[in-house]
Order: C-alpha cells, then sequence, then structure tokens
C-alpha cells in the first residue's frame, strides 16, 4: 500500500539503525546508539548509495566511512534494490530489484568528532559507529541527482521492505537524541 511521502516528520528512525531529524536548509542531525532497531537484513543490507551528495560533521563519537566500487555482473554477490516512488506506510520506499554486482572496498575511514567527510551522489558506502555505538553527525546536502538512489543485499538474503521508521514515539526518539548529544540518562 502506498501512502503519501511521511518524510515531513521532523524525526524518525532509520533501517540503518540510526535517527534522523529533519532540519532546516537540506540539513538533518543522525544520531547512532546500540539499542536503535535496524532492518531484519541490516547485516547483509548496509552499503548503500544516495540520491544525493553531503558533507557529514560528526559531533560526538567517532563514525566509520567505507566507499565501495561496483562490479555488475549477473551472479554477484549482491542485489542492487533501486528506491523511488511514493513511500509505503512504514516510511520506506519500494525495493525494486536492478541487477547483480560485487562490491569492492576502495577507502576505509574512521572520522572523529570535530572532522567531516564527504559522500559523493551515487557512490556506494556505509557506515558503522565506533566506540560505544553513541555517534551524532550533521549532515548537509550539497546536490540532488533525480534518480532513485540503491542499496544492496546479499543474495540469497530477502531484504526486509517494511522495516518500521515509526515504530518509536517521537518522545522516546528525542530521549535518545539527548541521551547522545548531551550524555543524558535514557
Amino acid at each position: 500500500m502506498i501512502t503519501p511521502d511521511k518524510m515531513t516528520n521532523r524525526i524518525t528512525l532509520h533501517g540503518l539503525g540510526f535517527i534522523q531529524v529533519q532540519l532546516e536548509a537540506d540539513q538533518r542531525l543522525h544520531v547512532w546508539h546500540p539499542e536503535l532497531p535496524r532492518r531484519r537484513c541490516f547485516e547483509h543490507s548496509a552499503i548503500h548509495n544516495h540520491r544525493f551528495s553531503f558533507i557529514s560533521q560528526v559531533l560526538v563519537g567517532s563514525q566509520r566511512n567505507i566507499e565501495y566500487g561496483d562490479v555488475w555482473k549477473d551472479d554477484g554477490e549482491f542485489v542492487l534494490y533501486l528506491h523511488e516512488g511514493a513511500r509505503t506506510a512504514n516510511g520506506g520506499r519500494p525495493w525494486v530489484p536492478n541487477g547483480r554486482t560485487d562490491m569492492v572496498a576502495l577507502y576505509d575511514d574512521v572520522i572523529p568528532a570535530g572532522r567531516a567527510y564527504r559522500q559523493e551522489a551515487y557512490k556506494y558506502h556505509r557506515t558503522e559507529p565506533q566506540g560505544n555505538g553513541k555517534v551524532a553527525t550533521l549532515i548537509r546536502k550539497t546536490f540532488e541527482g533525480v534518480n532513485g538512489s540503491h542499496s544492496t543485499c546479499r543474495f540469497g538474503v530477502e531484504p526486509d521492505t517494511d522495516f518500521d521508521r515509526f515504530q518509536w514515539s517521537e518522545q522516546r526518539l528525542w530521549e535518545v537524541v539527548q541521551h547522545v548529544l548531551l550524555g543524558a540518562q535514557l
């Protein structure tokens, strides 16, 4: 079932294990915490790209960013899923199979608080919170493409196409944000 785009919500979960807060001026606050839910297939589907370029400033903790090159092949290790179209009732976009690929790690960096990194549109990457798993980043979009983004999922693993971005209350999400940013108790 397709519903209108609900991402006008100021704060939601993301299937990659973080909270997303919509801010003004093409900015978003992303907050990771080890207790946040992630999509069921996360360990097999963390590599993805974006239809926009962005600069990500690490505010709290440290973030590992791994960039990948894709090698399209009929028997690739990963299935590519295109995300385009209206959002579903749970806040995600459809997962449409769009080919197979192998992923080759090209660049691996750990970015500490106070530093930033740049991610180009349509370039594959994955991020991993380091240390205690509590990380906050401020991203600012610098370019927006027109084609949809892709997620990958290891061949033979069913992607979690129904991750519910609204499964936690806004109050609970704000408490996690406060905990990570200010060290407050949950």
